[in-house]
């Protein structure tokens, strides 16, 4: 089934309706008339579909999500360690909202997670690290090496501490990483 993503695109580019409306080719349009399209109440035609995708800066397909589109891969197993295992584990059917997701199997229970429970996680930029600290996180290392567990900030601008999530994981001090992702979502099986 296909979705319109038309509001998803105009937002992830800071537009408003008016901004859109004022950007459709050759004679612009009004912000309501966006705003139909993008809730359904005015049929996206063809026309339409080439038109905000020129206002939009987008090839026309990119305004629609199609099955499997935008799936994040579970690249990675936790070990009760808070070691990560190199390992595909599968996708998830989701459409994620932020820019780069990844995901990692728990392969045992540790502290709040359970066997076979799913973490989403979201790579931060380097502006944007702050927003790791005091978080679970999937990080590597400047080795390769993924791990996972709760990040604390040191007095070194460069590195980080992770604490692990069980006893029998261990702390890893004046970690130089490469990529931080703290958890975002958890996706548990229902059976469980």
């Amino acid at each position: 089934m296909l979705h319109a993503r038309l509001r998803e695109i105009r937002k992830s580019k800071g537009l408003t309706l008016q901004d859109v409306a004022d950007r459709v080719k050759p004679d612009g349009t009004t912000a309501q008339t966006i705003g139909r399209l993008e809730t359904g109440v005015r049929t996206l035609t063809i026309d339409w579909i080439d038109k905000i995708a020129g206002a939009l800066d987008v090839e026309p397909a990119d305004l629609f999500a199609f099955p499997h589109a935008g799936d994040i891969l579970i690249d990675g197993a936790v070990t009760a360690s808070g070691s990560v295992l190199d390992q595909e584990e599968g996708l998830l059917p989701l459409r994620p909202t932020m820019k780069n997701p990844v995901a990692v199997r728990f392969l045992e229970n540790m502290g709040q997670y359970h066997s076979g429970d799913v973490v989403v996680c979201e790579q931060l930029t380097q502006e944007t690290l702050h927003r790791a600290a005091g978080c679970d996180c999937l990080v590597k290392d400047e080795t390769g090496r993924r791990h996972f567990g709760k990040l604390f900030p040191t007095r070194e601008a460069d590195t980080i501490m992770l604490a692990p999530i069980t006893a029998s994981g261990s702390i890893r001090a004046s970690l130089k990483v490469d990529m931080v992702a703290p958890a975002i979502a958890l996706m548990r099986s229902l059976s469980h």
